[in-house]
């Protein structure tokens, strides 16, 4: 059994940062100005008329309340089976916390997802704050809990082929890198504040998402071919719910090995999967627009 996490006095490298046990008193302390709003530089692709089978692609804006948004966290472990990916992983990692960091001061709701530790974080006031949330019943029906697979109803096939778990480079001893589950809990650059929550459920997000009066989801993390399309929290998901979901391009990354189709290097792999979110489920944008900085782009990239 793992130890409970200590107040933020203990200073210590992983803590979560919080004394409160309702999130929704005070979320916002620093922002009064409801006229505080976030321009959003968004792009999608749509069908060339005229073209069969074409594509173009299209940017436009949108003006958000910032408080009427949330932002998931997909699965940025602390450790992944593929070396490479827990490498990328830590270098998107500061850029992440500062995009957060930058969304909470604007009054944005943060959902931290890393899927499969819930255990870890089972006495942290975020974690109590996302299964005492209110309960909201998804439409009739609708699988609030499920995984999303590839619709072939609503989606081409994936423009990569990741049937070999996607792994791009050997481990460090030479050999293929093993799958198994290596993670333990979310990456410690990304830090857990007071008002966030914590969650790796469906029907828990829905609550968080409606109880909240959120109109806008960004999503981003790890690994966009794989959970950032198909959790239960994640982009399909929201799509197929009609909400308003949008992918932070420059914060994701694939599992994508370039020995497979279509034999191109890693990142233009994730560019290509990108290109096909923004053509079946969902526009994209920067994080630009939350900091005012230059996108993050890997160094090798």
């Amino acid at each position: 059994m793992r130890p409970l996490f200590y107040l933020c006095s203990l200073c210590l490298p992983i803590l979560i940062l919080s004394c409160q046990s309702t999130q929704k008193e005070n979320k916002n302390p620093h922002i009064e100005n409801e006229e505080s709003k976030l321009t959003v530089n968004l792009r999608k692709m749509v069908m060339s008329e005229g073209e069969e089978n074409g594509w173009e692609g299209i940017e436009y804006t949108e003006i958000w309340d910032p408080q009427k948004t949330a932002i998931i966290v997909t699965d940025m472990w602390d450790r992944h089976w593929c070396e490479s990916a827990t490498e990328r992983v830590a270098a998107m990692a500061p850029g992440m916390n500062k995009t957060l960091t930058r969304a909470r001061e604007l009054g944005a709701t943060i959902i931290h997802a890393p899927s499969g530790t819930m255990d870890f974080y089972t006495d942290t006031p975020q974690r109590k704050a996302a299964i005492n949330t209110p309960l909201h019943n998804a439409p009739e029906g609708f699988p609030i809990d499920d995984w999303c697979n590839l619709d072939k109803e609503k989606e081409a096939a994936l423009p990569i082929d990741d049937s070999d778990g996607g792994c791009d480079k050997p481990c460090a001893d030479g050999d293929p890198c093993e799958e198994m589950t290596a993670w333990s809990m979310q990456i410690a650059t990304i830090r857990i504040e007071d008002n966030d929550f914590i969650t790796d459920q469906g029907q828990e997000v829905y609550n968080i998402l409606v109880e909240n009066n959120i109109d806008q989801i960004v999503v981003m993390g790890v690994h966009l071919n794989m959970c950032v399309l198909g959790r239960p929290f994640a982009i399909r998901q929201m799509a197929n719910l009609n909400k308003n979901v949008v992918l932070m391009r420059d914060m994701t990354d694939t599992m994508y090995n370039p020995e497979m189709a279509p034999y191109v290097s890693h990142f233009e792999g994730t560019r290509l999967v990108v290109a096909h979110v923004e053509k079946y489920w969902a526009p994209t944008m920067l994080s630009s627009d939350f900091t005012g900085e230059a996108a993050f782009a890997f160094n090798e990239e």
